[in-house]
């Protein structure tokens, strides 16, 4: 059969595979291994479901209970293309070229408990037989097939880095193949990979393909290894996607919308532009050579970005309550429902509800944010203007829904997490407030029971952060829910004190955003963030409610926070937090969150905080958590970052990997995989990354869009763009150089080294001059072992190192760690009974006891 022939990469990877689809099945045997009922808690509870780490034990029992056969069977061959059956399933083999790690992946977020098998295969070809040995990665029980026979497996599961494990196999002179096999139980997020690497000299890897041009197509892979897309986010109305890459070079190109078989596109002067249509979110362009015979191709991956993004107010507080709720009507879900009848009086009809039902009903991960969604429209909308019946669904679905983690039930639903906790407790309270004389059939108690058991848990919930701070701090993702569940409380609660609770913690919340973005950026260090966001704001959660509380940022789909806001009667946003996010001057902010988490709600025992600094300016902010749990395993942590506008946010990060899914954590962008340790002073940082020795990538690197800047320049160690009249500049020791092919072409900047010291600086027209003098006036830092010193010209020395305190010009910076807020319209410590925020003629007062609030001139 004709074919396509690969190299190894440099470690002895195999990144050439034929794959098959994740074949998934309900995980409906749980209760086997599990007890529903009863107390949650324990080493063998079914607290480990909800929890990734703590569930490996149990899914090794699982695979123990329904293991991969180790005989197979399984396809003794494979060819592109070519259909295959494994215990069942039926499946094509596809062509799959893997990124830099190696890992094949079929990563995937499971909204409810289930199992996932895959196969994917390897053709080798060696000149002489000989015994080698191969090293195989991966997350999850696998078994490894050579020519259809087994030659190893392993049942080992970890949760997000891959296990190790080898196996010697006889290569036959000629051609074999390896099939390996592979199994998961997907709870909640799935991390699902194979790697497999060949020790000793490199063999060839073949991809059987029928009528393959084998010399012709390895001059394309060549080819296709140097092209790129320039930028990840695509912004629309006349939205186009840039190729780049040698000039002349003949390309076929696969996109949304195009041509079936693909367009024919040349790269004229190195670049050609291919335009795009079709609603926001992921695209793929799939890339070939135009060219008879070659099967290889490269896939680029970007995303169609949300409309207009504004940077400064237009019109009035009505205005954008207004465009919300028409953004809203025209989507899907409880918030298009809840937007029709507020602008329009129509009805509720099914559709937009049956994906919150058969979430509710399905106890799928995150039904309880559609609880709160179904529950606001329960309390605002008549019944009589609801479809016949439909009110009798909502009501039996939430009466048969589980609460919380003590009530019966085998789910993988996420109760663990702050925001989660949080929605959870609203939504009982609200639920058994609404239906208090009923029985809920999940645990046989009364409406007025679960309400009990929720205001309790959420009233603890709240004075602690009310009080303290959260643990995911400043979260582009998980702030909006908070809000969702809070202003949810402040309007629907029965309970006066506690919705009293829930507004001031909701104007906390909110002043924090205002404080913490930029030109409706939310772009401060988050506790938890997710790669879309961090890359573009018109992604954030809180997107939308920056736009309609204070008229900037986008509208995007994460739409019921901030519609639940714009309907709300009595919560009203202070005038004061909209007179701070209005703000386009300096300011300096310091922000101290402390706590402790709770073994029962946050499966942890021990202390958390942040400490976070905020140095904005009109045309650049730069921001960042002072050594936040720095030389530690990293998750979802965003540290630090500047920020010159909704596709410019610009920061550095150790992966662990080259995924950018969400069900990677840490991965490529969001988190690290070693937290670093950060310093800031004014707009200058110093951060340091520990790489061991075994790191599996071995460095860091920089997120730095070429294509979203109006100037860049490199010189020396230094990076340096503009956008407007901001300025940034990163500089790390040998310098760096961008990636100029794949999906971060132009966009990824690399170190020279391993890259384990960075200096930030940020900068302005009015302060540093044309970018030219800005970029003239970056000095040399001093690099070191673990430690980097610099200073600006008329500025401080800043020094850090791993072991030793941070110094500006040689002296410890003083420091009170009972301060919770210092910024321009407020200043609070730790302790305090309330906090006074005044700005811009405005003042408001928040008893952090009560949450009791109140304005004044």
């Amino acid at each position: 059969m004709s074919r396509t022939v690969h190299r190894l990469d440099r470690h002895g990877t195999i990144r050439d595979w034929l794959t098959g689809p994740a074949w998934s099945s309900p995980a409906g045997d749980l209760g086997a291994h599990l007890d529903a009922t009863g107390p949650p808690w324990g080493p063998h509870g079914r607290w480990r479901l909800t929890n990734g780490p703590d569930a490996t034990p149990l899914k090794e029992a699982l695979h123990r209970a329904r293991p991969l056969p180790a005989d197979g069977p399984v396809p003794a061959a494979a060819a592109e293309g070519a259909a295959f059956t494994f215990q069942g399933h039926e499946g094509t083999w596809r062509r799959a070229h893997t990124a830099a790690d190696g890992l094949v992946d079929w990563s995937a977020f499971c909204f409810t408990p289930e199992y996932r098998t895959a196969l994917a295969a390897a053709t080798v070809e060696v000149d002489q037989a000989e015994w080698r040995e191969l090293r195989v990665a991966g997350t999850g029980p696998v078994r490894l097939f050579h020519d259809g026979a087994p030659i190893g497996g392993s049942d080992r599961v970890s949760y997000m880095e891959p296990l190790e494990w080898t196996v010697r196999v006889w290569l036959p002179s000629g051609v074999s193949t390896l099939v390996a096999a592979l199994w998961q139980a997907g709870f909640r997020e799935c991390r699902q990979i194979l790697r497999v690497r060949v020790a000793g000299p490199p063999v060839r890897v073949i991809v059987p393909c029928p009528g393959a041009d084998e010399d012709a197509s390895a001059r394309a892979e060549d080819l296709l290894d140097a092209v790129g897309l320039a930028a990840w986010a695509i912004p629309g109305p006349d939205a186009a996607a840039e190729l780049t890459g040698p000039d002349g070079a003949r390309l076929r190109v696969w996109w949304p919308g195009g041509p079936d078989r693909g367009g024919a596109v040349t790269l004229d002067g190195g670049r050609a532009r291919i335009p795009l249509a079709g609603p926001p979110g992921p695209v793929r362009l799939r890339v070939g050579v135009d060219a008879p015979g070659v099967p290889v191709h490269r896939d680029l991956d970007g995303v169609l970005l949300p409309g207009e993004h504004r940077e400064r107010p237009v019109g009035t507080p009505d205005d954008w309550r207004r465009e919300l709720l028409e953004h809203a009507a025209a989507g899907a879900g409880a918030p298009a429902a809840l937007a029709r009848w507020t602008l329009t009086g129509d009805a509720v009809t099914a559709d937009p509800l049956g994906r919150a039902l058969t979430m509710i009903r399905e106890r799928a991960d995150c039904a309880d944010f559609e609880a709160v969604g179904l529950l606001n429209l329960w309390h605002r909308v008549p019944p009589g203007n609801w479809a016949p019946g439909l009110r009798d669904e909502v009501r039996a679905a939430l009466r048969g829904f589980k609460y919380w983690i003590d009530q019966p039930g085998l789910d993988a639903m996420c109760y663990f997490t702050e925001n989660h906790q949080l929605v959870w407790h609203t939504a009982e309270t609200l639920a058994g407030e609404a239906f208090r004389d009923d029985v809920f059939g999940n645990t046989g108690w009364t409406g007025r029971r679960h309400a009990e058991h929720g205001r309790a848990m959420a009233g603890e919930w709240m004075t602690r952060r009310l009080a303290g701070g959260f643990s995911e701090f400043d979260s582009n993702a998980y702030l909006a829910i908070d809000l969702l569940a809070l202003v949810s409380l402040a309007e629907l609660g029965a309970d006066r004190a506690l919705a009293g609770l829930a507004a001031g913690l909701a104007d906390r919340v909110l002043f924090s955003l205002a404080a913490n973005s930029w030109r409706g950026v939310h772009g401060c260090a988050h506790g938890r963030s997710y790669v879309g966001a961090l890359r573009s704001s018109r992604l954030e959660e809180t997107a939308p409610i920056m736009r309609l509380c204070f008229g900037v940022g986008a509208l995007n789909d994460a739409l019921l926070p901030a519609t639940v806001l714009a309907t709300a009667r009595g919560y009203a946003v202070p005038a004061v937090v909209r007179a701070v996010a209005d703000h386009g001057g300096d300011w300096r902010g310091r922000q101290r969150y402390r706590g402790r988490y709770l073994p029962e709600r946050d499966l942890l025992d021990r202390p958390y905080g942040s400490d976070v600094v905020v140095h904005r300016t009109p045309d650049v902010m730069l921001a960042s958590a002072q050594d936040y749990r720095a030389g530690l395993p990293g998750l979802q942590e965003h540290v630090w970052g500047a920020t010159l506008g909704p596709e410019t946010q610009i920061f550095v990060t150790h992966p662990p990997n080259a995924s950018v899914s969400p069900s990677s954590r840490p991965n490529a962008w969001a988190g690290n995989r070693v937290l670093p340790r950060v310093r800031q002073h004014g707009g200058t940082l110093l951060a340091l990354y520990a790489i061991p020795p075994d790191d599996p990538v071995g460095r860091t690197h920089a997120w730095f869009p070429r294509a979203h800047l109006d100037e860049w320049a490199a010189r020396g160690p230094w990076t340096a763009g503009r956008r407007g009249d901001g300025y940034v500049a990163l500089a790390v020791d040998g310098g760096a150089e961008f990636v100029t092919a794949g999906s971060e072409a132009w966009q990824e900047l690399v170190p020279r080294g391993p890259g384990t010291a960075w200096v930030c600086v940020v900068g302005r027209r009015a302060t540093h001059g044309s970018f030219a003098a800005f970029v003239d006036g970056l000095a040399t830092p001093a690099f070191g072992a673990a430690r980097v010193r610099y200073a600006r010209p008329g500025e401080p020395a800043l020094e850090l190192a791993w072991s030793g305190p941070f110094t500006v010009n040689g002296r410890v910076p003083a420091a009170d760690p009972e301060t919770q807020l210092d910024n321009p319209a407020c200043r609070l410590r730790h302790g305090d009974p309330g906090m006074i925020i005044a700005f811009g003629g405005a003042t408001h007062r928040i008893d952090l006891r009560t949450g009791r609030r109140s304005a004044g001139a």
